[in-house]
């Protein structure tokens, strides 16, 4: 007995001796299978597949007409992938290799047994759904490991690569069609990040299932910081290979660092604004003192007196930025046109920049409004124009830009920011620029590069605490010689009209 799923499977018999195919016929439909068709030529075979689908084709590998057996089959094979099985009385060794590339299920020997013909279909059968089984596996698999968010690389036991998916090739700058059959450590450039000496190969440097960072240089030059796990690749019974896992972790250390940093500038925030409360307590009662003094004193000592007051007034305006740091709520929400608030401040930007430096704006047109506090924005603006003009003693070009952006999950900004709508802010400049660790330090209240007495450091500490508070987001970007960007990501409101949450 055949297996139930067997039962009813469409056959078409292509053979040309009418008897046989008649008899063939007859013995298939006692077996339980249909046979909707026979077929005496190539041609007439090719013309029902095309119209009707049938399981398997059992073909004469001799036919008369243009085309034979072999030729049939192998159009059937390009056009639909029919499963054939070969019958045949006798071949030469030239038509059984014809016969082998078309990659047949199985072979009858005329004359056909009954046991014969029973076997072989039955195993045609079941070969055919268990290799479109294993097709439709590797199509699911293909497709998972092409969409995963790390880097697979494959290789076999040899340590050649024989798989990377599309991350992987963006990784490593390698196709994967020219990284196969290279050995693994051509392809993926790994570096010590201490050292910054060629790693060893992590397929037998690093237990299995252990993760370990690595500075990875592609084919282009290009580099990342990146995690490396690495797992066997075995069968029920062999070793097959090895796969190595390579993430990309450059956008989760710079999220880390913007943790910390923000952790760090709370701290610091909030021992500067204790300190600062009872500073400016004692400053109160000096200037009144002074103030009594320039009333009672006249000559030098008055001016000396008026000297303290002047003093005691910058001491006074420091600690009101560092009590500021440390404020938790915008002193007066309100829905803001970020475009027109830049508007409003163009010119005393434009002024403040100075000579031999320019100020160009490009606004989005129908920007989305955000929440916050009107004065605190423009006094974001005008820090980053006055470190834009101390970055540029030679002059350049400060650019200011804003867009609406709508963060999608699993869009290359979600790697840094929450999925959400935004108004993105753009504020660069065209001079000196910083390197990495001067960057990793300029929100750090009172961290300055100016000379002693030329800034108090807490300009951009002031612009990362007011964003911060209105819900945003900030990072900066810069290079020696290439100037700053900072980019500021500040969520849409509910809407015009809508009231902003306090």
């Amino acid at each position: 007995m055949q297996p139930t799923e067997d039962l009813r499977r469409q056959i078409l018999v292509v053979e040309d001796e009418g008897l046989i195919a008649a008899d063939i016929q007859m013995r298939l439909e006692r077996l339980g299978y249909s046979v909707p068709a026979i077929a005496s030529s190539g041609e007439e075979a090719l013309r029902y597949a095309r119209s009707t689908p049938v399981d398997l084709v059992l073909m004469d590998i001799r036919l008369k007409g243009e085309m034979d057996g072999i030729a049939t089959a192998q159009a059937l094979k390009a056009e639909s992938g029919t499963p054939v099985v070969y019958m045949t009385a006798y071949a030469d060794e030239e038509t059984i290799h014809r016969a082998k590339l078309t990659e047949p299920l199985g072979y009858l020997l005329k004359p056909i047994t009954d046991g014969d013909l029973r076997t072989t279909v039955q195993i045609s059968l079941y070969k055919h759904e268990m290799e479109r089984r294993l097709r439709a596996s590797e199509a699911w698999l293909s497709a998972t490991l092409r969409s995963v968010g790390e880097g697979i690389v494959a290789t076999n036991i040899g340590g050649q690569i024989v798989f990377l998916n599309p991350l992987a090739e963006r990784l490593t700058g390698w196709r994967g069609s020219d990284a196969c059959g290279r050995p693994l450590m051509d392809v993926l450039g790994l570096f010590e990040e201490s050292s910054r000496q060629p790693a060893r190969n992590p397929i037998v440097d690093l237990p299995a299932g252990e993760s370990r960072p690595y500075l990875l240089v592609s084919k282009t030059g290009a580099s990342a910081a990146v995690e490396v796990t690495c797992f066997e690749n075995r069968s029920a019974s062999d070793l097959l290979g090895s796969i190595a896992v390579v993430r990309d972790i450059g956008a989760r250390r710079e999220m880390e660092g913007r943790l910390i940093q923000s952790q760090r500038m709370e701290a610091v925030a909030n021992m500067a604004g204790g300190l600062a409360h009872e500073f400016n307590n004692q400053l109160t009662v000096i200037l009144g003192y002074a103030a009594e003094l320039c009333g009672e004193l006249s000559g030098e000592a008055q001016g000396q007196a008026m000297e303290i007051q002047r003093a005691v007034s910058t001491a006074s305006s420091i600690t009101c930025q560092l009590l500021a740091l440390n404020r938790r709520d915008p002193a007066r929400l309100e829905l803001l046109d970020i475009d027109e608030v830049i508007s409003e401040v163009e010119s005393m930007i434009s002024h403040t920049l100075g000579r031999n430096r320019t100020l160009t704006t490009k606004l989005g047109s129908a920007a989305w409004c955000v929440g916050g506090d009107r004065s605190q924005f423009k006094q974001v603006l005008l820090n980053l124009a006055l470190n834009a003009r101390d970055a540029m003693p030679a002059g350049g070009e400060l650019r200011m830009e804003s867009s609406n952006l709508e963060i999608r999950t699993g869009s290359p900004e979600a790697r840094l920011y929450p999925p959400g709508a935004y108004v993105r802010l753009r504020v660069s400049d065209t001079g000196e620029g910083m390197d990495r660790a001067t960057l990793s330090r300029i929100f750090e209240p009172f961290f300055t590069t100016k000379r002693a007495g030329a800034g108090t450091g807490l300009g951009l500490s002031m612009v990362h605490s007011i964003v911060v508070r209105s819900g945003g987001y900030i990072r900066a970007e810069s290079e020696i010689g290439r100037g700053t960007s900072f980019e500021i990501l500040l969520p849409r409101a509910l809407g015009q009209g809508s009231p902003v949450p306090q």
